[in-house]
């Protein structure tokens, strides 16, 4: 064997006491023994013994994955507790009633009794009748309950078994709709939350419970009912009891609850002015709804499917148990069967006949509108917004909207006994027209209007009429606050006769010369006038003004100033007007009388402000505005259809100015309102037929120059009041047009105001004096005048003694001889 294959075992040789002493045989053979049992063991264990370490194993895990879900849980529930709390805290504190204030503002007048009414409650989309719960009929809160929340008076604000049931179906069809109670349905319209989301859900149910525990269930049920929508403009059960049936909520059926009820669900679906099969459904079910709940009778749930339904608006359709006659007329359609049904509608047979003996289209408006308010409340809403916007800085529109949304009260001036009388003169149009046609529609151009206006002597308008006819809805265009025409010859006592005898140019009595002067033609282009006109090529000039249907150029006599009042002469107003200036006369207008819609440019002229052919002209409320000044001693006060304008806090935003402005003297005023008397008072006046017996009436017709409009503004004591007609295009009304003598309407209106059999007078002005004067020159008349008349007078301006020969040549004499150049 070679040295490197030799195995060389080596051996530690330990420390002597550290050697093991020498075992028995018999203890190894031992050893051994149970070495071999141990190997046994361990290589060979039971099937049994083996599966309860695999469960032990397994048994394991699945401790361990409960542990861990367990865990898991516990941060899920405390974080969706957290997440819940959150909407549990955030507090919802709302006041119904403040709520219902948020969005309505309120229009209130002075009844005769002198309390305050509500004559309109406004909304920010539409008029919104608030009707108390008391009010509304038991039925009508059966419908609903039934039909939206069964279990309305037994919960909490939360039916949770609807609610769970909701719930499981969001989870499994991902849904999260349906199944919120009434409470849970007026929060959602308060917050205007209608996120379609849980989150949403949750905090709608959080405020539900907080609004049931502050209010009753009335008190919810009341303002669930007013602000809930039922389609199209009406809002509210207050509302869509008109909208629907003309009625107020006090007289609505149980058949007609339950189409109310029925409605809500879905507006436009249900509507049945858009799908009437969907709503007799409806109904259908909100019927069985209250019948299966045992709030009506069998024979109440028999009588109310069988009611014919009777809607406002024509329906199409017969689901209702019978067919609306005047759907195909409403919507102009012409059927065959219609034809042969024997309409008169179809057939060549008078209008009378079709619409009744006292009815006829014109003046009748038989469209889809509503009228909710008088031709006042539209004037005086109007007037708000306008003063509302620039108080505000901002537009009309803009305005409107604020005030229609804001929580505002506002309190008018109207005479609401007075409103209501003229609104229903108005209404007839033979207050106004003798005769006209009825084929006509209510909106030709071919049918005359007109407007009226009463005020008192501060500023206050009490009553107007903006129009002839029915009404045609709310906030339509209304000719007494808002037609801006001319005016006529009702302008020159304001501007002309007025003004000059404040400035003591003329008196009572000043002989004026009846002869036209002459215009520059080159204003008005060459080749317009004939000989007629005057014209002369020399000076390029025409004679100007002719009297109201008279020809030629004046007679050439001289009249007192008064006498040319009365008879409304344009020739002698011209001359004063000569004498005033024609910038005094414009100044006068729209500095001391309001006029707000003068040209500065082209009115400042001889035709706009001696004879009222104002290039725009003025409302007629403004026209009777100015004419208050003859009657209350020659102060002008803005016209005002409204006091005072609240906002939602109380403050005053908008108030009436009742502290006036001096116009005139008041001695100034009180003559002339003597010129005016002699106007109605005398036989042969212009204004004869307004007289009102024991009343003292003055007042001043006006005819437009081209015969557009046509006037009268007249006086008592105690009103003012104004009169005007007119076609819509403003074309020449023709003396066989129908038109009442306009004095004599004046007077059928007025005499359902005033007391013809108490005498009353206006009281004269203490600073003016009554003297006798000479009819031959207008001076104060001696015992030499062989005929004499009262005059009044300015103490600061008399005229002179009377001297003359009265030979008849005493102005021919004293007074200049050239023809005037109105320039």
């Amino acid at each position: 064997m070679s040295e490197n294959n030799k195995k060389i075992k080596y051996v530690k040789i330990d420390e002597e006491d550290d050697m093991p002493e020498s075992e028995p045989i018999q203890d190894k053979s031992a050893k051994k023994k149970e070495a071999i049992e141990s190997y046994y063991r361990l290589h060979h264990t039971s099937v049994w013994h083996k599966i309860g370490g695999v469960i032990r194993f397994f048994g394991t895990i699945l401790l361990s994955v409960i542990m861990i879900v367990i865990i898991t849980m516990c941060i899920v529930a405390v974080a969706l507790t957290v997440y819940i709390m959150q909407f549990a805290e955030s507090s919802f504190d709302v006041d119904l009633t403040n709520v219902e204030l948020s969005y309505s503002s309120f229009v209130y007048a002075k009844d005769s009794k002198g309390e305050d009414v509500l004559l309109k409650q406004v909304s920010g989309d539409d008029s919104r009748i608030w009707v108390e719960i008391e009010d509304i009929p038991q039925h009508t809160i059966d419908a609903f309950t039934a039909v939206e929340d069964q279990r309305f008076f037994e919960h909490n604000g939360v039916d949770w078994k609807r609610t769970l049931n909701v719930t499981v179906k969001a989870i499994f069809s991902s849904g999260t709709q349906g199944g919120s109670t009434i409470t849970q349905q007026l929060v959602r319209n308060i917050t205007q939350d209608d996120e379609v989301t849980m989150g949403r859900k949750l905090r709608e149910i959080f405020r539900a419970l907080s609004l049931e525990n502050k209010y009753t269930k009335y008190d919810i049920l009341e303002s669930y009912l007013n602000r809930i929508g039922f389609g199209g403009t009406a809002n509210g059960i207050g509302t869509a009891a008109y909208y629907y049936f003309g009625k107020t909520v006090d007289q609505l059926t149980i058949a007609e609850s339950a189409m109310l009820a029925g409605v809500v669900r879905s507006p436009h679906n249900y509507n049945p002015y858009v799908n009437l099969h969907n709503s007799k459904v409806r109904e259908e079910y909100a019927l069985q709804c209250m019948y299966e709940q045992g709030y009506i009778s069998t024979d109440e749930y028999e009588a109310a499917l069988a009611e014919k339904i009777k809607f406002r608006r024509p329906i199409k359709g017969t689901y209702y148990g019978y067919t609306d006659m005047r759907y195909n007329d409403y919507y102009g359609i012409i059927t065959e069967d219609s034809k042969n049904e024997g309409d008169l509608y179809y057939k060549n047979v008078p209008w009378e006949d079709v619409l009744g003996e006292d009815s006829s289209l014109a003046y009748k408006w038989n469209g889809s509108y509503t009228v909710s308010q008088d031709w006042y409340t539209d004037a005086a809403l109007d007037q708000i917004v306008t003063d509302l916007a620039a108080k505000l800085g901002i537009s009309y529109s803009d305005a409107f909207d604020e005030f229609r949304s804001g929580g505002y009260t506002a309190y008018l001036n109207v005479n609401m006994d007075m409103q209501k009388r003229l609104g229903e003169l108005f209404e007839d149009p033979s207050t106004c027209l003798k005769s006209w046609d009825p084929n006509l529609p209510a909106d030709s151009k071919n049918l005359i209007q007109g407007a009226f206006c009463i005020m008192d002597y501060r500023g206050n308008v009490l009553a107007v009429a903006g129009g002839i006819g029915e009404k045609p809805g709310d906030n339509c265009f209304n000719r007494a606050s808002q037609a801006v025409s001319a005016i006529g010859s009702t302008i020159k006592p304001i501007d002309n006769y007025s003004v000059a005898i404040d400035r003591n140019l003329i008196t009572y009595s000043t002989l004026l010369k009846d002869s036209s002067g002459r215009m520059r033609a080159s204003n008005f282009g060459t080749g317009k006038f004939d000989a007629d006109s005057g014209y002369d090529e020399v000076t390029d000039t025409y004679r100007w003004p002719h009297n109201y249907q008279e020809a030629g150029f004046g007679t050439g006599n001289y009249y007192p100033a008064w006498y040319a009042v009365q008879k409304s002469m344009n020739t002698i107003a011209a001359r004063v007007m000569q004498k005033v200036g024609l910038v005094e006369a414009f100044n006068h207008l729209q500095n001391n009388l309001g006029f707000s819609h003068l040209d500065s440019v082209n009115d400042i002229a001889y035709a706009p402000l001696a004879t009222g052919a104002l290039t725009n002209g003025a409302t007629l409320t403004e026209l009777t505005a100015a004419y208050q000044v003859m009657g209350n001693g020659g102060m002008y006060y803005k016209p005002y259809y409204y006091s005072r304008v609240y906002d939602s806090k109380g403050v005053v935003v908008l108030e009436q100015d009742t502290t006036g402005k001096r116009a005139i003297g008041s001695d100034s005023a009180w003559i002339t309102n003597r010129m005016m008397l002699k106007v109605v008072q005398d036989d042969y006046g212009t204004g004869k037929n307004a007289k009102l017996g024991a009343v003292e009436v003055v007042g001043k017709t006006g005819t437009a120059n081209d015969m557009s409009n046509l006037l009268f503004a007249g006086l008592t004591p105690q009103y003012v009041a104004c009169y005007r007609i007119a076609y819509d295009d403003n074309h020449e009304i023709k003396s066989d047009d129908g038109w009442r003598t306009m004095a004599l309407v004046w007077h059928d209106v007025m005499v359902n105001f005033v007391d013809t059999e108490t005498e009353q007078k206006f009281t004269p002005d203490p600073s003016t004096v009554e003297l006798p004067y000479c009819t031959d020159t207008g001076l104060l008349a001696t015992s030499k005048c062989p005929s004499t008349m009262i005059g009044y007078y300015r103490k600061e301006n008399i005229p002179t003694w009377c001297d003359s020969r009265h030979d008849g040549l005493y102005w021919a004499e004293h007074d200049e001889t050239s023809i005037p150049i109105y320039e």
